[in-house]
């Protein structure tokens, strides 16, 4: 009887124990869940913030777009493409030549829509697709009106006028201010280059910290 007493309360010790081990491991997997947790929303939060954008092309306005990886990589090659172009200059009168600016937007369009065939469909999300939306207005709906009223007609003018004999020995800035709309197609291409240009520094949020 008393072996069997014995073995009994062994047992029930065992038993204890087992129930208090639980316990511990239970509340250990659960603080060490919660560290876990913290640690994550923090490498998040600091990696991946929402940015606040106010672009004023194409009237796109104020938008919201959480920045990732991929999205820091497009918006930093596309504001290199603007930034190294006459597109993300501001137009200087007695300096610039305005086939020169119109050259650099119209090639703008290729280097964009090169950049946007490098997202994969399978990785995009709602904020990638925001970013994508915002490049393809800013070309559309930004540079295409400007060129679409003037770029042809100028052209054609201004391809006339330097090979005139009266022109030869005229700057082809001089020779573009003879164009009979000057002024407002100067006006309107100014204020398309400004509009880029703050559209260049709305996009260096996307990927500077």
């Amino acid at each position: 009887m008393d072996i069997l007493n014995y073995l009994h309360s062994i047992s029930i010790t065992l038993t204890l124990d087992n129930v208090i081990v639980a316990v511990g491991l239970i509340i250990f997997i659960l603080i060490l869940i919660y560290l876990i947790y913290k640690l994550f929303k923090c490498f998040f939060t600091k990696r991946f913030k929402v940015v606040d954008m106010n672009i004023s092309i194409a009237n796109i306005g104020n938008i919201s777009i959480e920045r990732n990886k991929d999205i820091s990589r497009i918006a930093h090659k596309a504001w290199v493409e603007i930034m190294t172009r006459k597109v993300g200059l501001l137009f200087e009168e007695d300096k610039d030549v305005i086939v020169e600016v119109y050259n650099s937007w119209y090639s703008l369009f290729g280097i964009i829509r090169d950049l946007l065939k490098e997202i994969e469909p399978k990785k995009k999300d709602e904020d990638l697709e925001k970013l994508e939306n915002v490049l393809v207005k800013t070309l559309n709906y930004g540079l295409r009106p400007h060129l679409t009223k003037w770029q042809a007609k100028y052209r054609r003018w201004y391809n006339q006028e330097i090979e005139k004999e009266t022109n030869k020995e005229l700057s082809p800035q001089k020779i573009q201010r003879k164009y009979k709309k000057y002024d407002e197609l100067i006006g309107d291409l100014k204020e398309t280059n400004k509009q880029m240009v703050q559209f260049a520094e709305e996009l260096k949020k996307l990927f500077k910290n």
